[in-house]
């Protein structure tokens, strides 16, 4: 018999949603696949956090759920952001054009400042802000799972956000490349602006791709550029919010914990995988496989950073999960409307102010 304190059950629920998100991603149907070859616009994390909401709101979640939930939300995560840093390589902002670098760093400096804004002046809660701001502006829900255990938001503000910026990403795969021709953009023109106009990295993808294989090529180096910031942003904001919070805390923080609170271990590992990739660390090889009852013989190759970001990618699936199953639906309408008004405003802003910038600089 299972004890009601056991993490068991939820993980394998958690695990079970992710595992069945990631069946719908690839479904042969729009919105989940577009274009040919298929592309999938639509992020495992989204469809895990709306599979997660559903169950809690529909059949609900027995307590000897709860303590596996909670592991899957407070320390999966973790692990997920360390092994994420395996997707970053900072020798790209060498190898990408100063136009599309500056422009890049100039839209998510306006992105986290207009979104963190309007959310003040809307009376959006600080954490969603912070979180609906770093989705916009950077990657998406990868950025919103990064950022979410650092400033300790919520389940209902990740998920809000979560939800918030793929919409409006999913919108922009659709819309962007429409305007696009309409406005006789080249290219590299349109490339460049869907890389820093659209929120998730499989949207930027698609939206490239359907304006032309160039396009897609571009718009995804200059997406790198982005998700290269989310390391010096994220550390950014783990210094304020560990300021901030031993100011409230003074007298119960020992002097000890200073640059734990300042710096989230995590976040540091995240860094360190990040720089072993950019230093090619990570080794791609070859496994030899002999024939057996499992597989047939055969040389199998691996690049191991794509595995492991891969890993991470479900990890976080697993932890987006845990976040739809603790989401209450019960008075957050108007949360939610606010979010995604908010979220519209500042794609909008972010799509014509960096269409504006790249027709002056290019």
């Amino acid at each position: 018999m299972v004890s009601q304190k056991s993490s068991i059950p939820g993980l394998a629920l958690t695990l079970a949603i992710a595992l069945v998100a990631y069946q719908l991603q690839t479904l042969p149907v729009p919105p989940f696949s577009i274009g040919e070859p298929a592309r999938h616009p639509i992020d495992a994390m989204l469809i895990a956090i709306v599979l997660g909401v559903l169950i809690r709101n529909t059949v609900g979640l027995p307590d000897w759920f709860v303590p596996g939930v909670r592991k899957a939300v407070l320390s999966i995560v973790t692990l997920g952001i360390v092994l994420m840093g395996a997707k970053l390589d900072f020798f790209d902002v060498v190898r990408t054009s100063s136009t599309g670098l500056v422009a890049s760093v100039t839209c998510v400096v306006v992105a986290l400042a207009l979104t963190i804004g309007l959310c003040r002046w809307w009376g959006v809660g600080q954490k969603l802000g912070i979180l609906v701001a770093v989705g916009t502006a950077i990657c998406g829900g990868t950025a919103i799972a990064v950022v979410a255990p650092v400033i300790e938001a919520d389940d209902n503000d990740t998920a809000f956000a979560m939800a918030t910026v793929t919409l409006l990403g999913l919108v922009a795969v659709f819309t962007l490349p429409v305007l696009g021709t309409l406005a006789g953009m080249s290219q590299v023109e349109f490339g460049v602006w869907a890389g820093i106009s659209v929120h998730a990295t499989p949207q930027v993808i698609a939206t490239g791709v359907a304006y032309g294989d160039t396009a897609g090529d571009v718009a995804t180096i200059v997406k790198l550029v982005r998700v290269l910031l989310l390391a010096p942003v994220v550390i950014g904001i783990g210094i304020w919010y560990g300021r901030a919070k031993r100011s409230r805390q003074v007298a119960y923080v020992p002097r000890g914990t200073r640059i734990v609170t300042l710096f989230p271990p995590f976040i540091l590992g995240f860094v360190l995988l990040a720089l072993a990739n950019t230093l090619h660390l990570l080794p791609d090889f070859t496994l030899h496989l002999k024939d057996s009852f499992a597989w047939a013989a055969q040389d199998l190759h691996v690049a191991l950073a794509r595995l492991v970001a891969a890993v991470s990618n479900f990890l976080l699936t697993i932890t987006m999960a845990g976040v739809g199953l603790g989401v209450y639906l019960r008075g957050l309408a108007r949360l939610g409307l606010k979010a995604i008004v908010i979220g519209f405003a500042a794609t909008i802003v972010l799509a014509t102010f960096s269409f504006v910038l790249l027709e002056a600089i290019l």
